[in-house]
């Protein structure tokens, strides 16, 4: 083997290695992004909620309806 050859190798192995590594850490940061999100919707959920028992609220004291 040629020391070009070997240098070639190196450096692909080197690449992969790295690129491997990177794919790893993203994959590792989108699962959090995603349960993130997941709990994101969740409270955006409750605070829907909230909002509706409030107008319930605002309209049997005031007898309109909340607009």
């Amino acid at each position: 083997m040629t020391p070009e050859l070997i240098a070639i190798l190196s450096v692909g192995v080197a690449l992969a290695g790295f690129i491997r590594a990177v794919h790893r850490d993203l994959s590792d940061r989108i699962t959090r992004v995603e349960k993130n999100q997941d709990e994101i919707r969740g409270a955006i959920a409750e605070l829907r909620e909230r909002m509706a028992r409030l107008e319930g609220v605002i309209e049997g004291f005031t007898g309109r309806s909340a607009a």
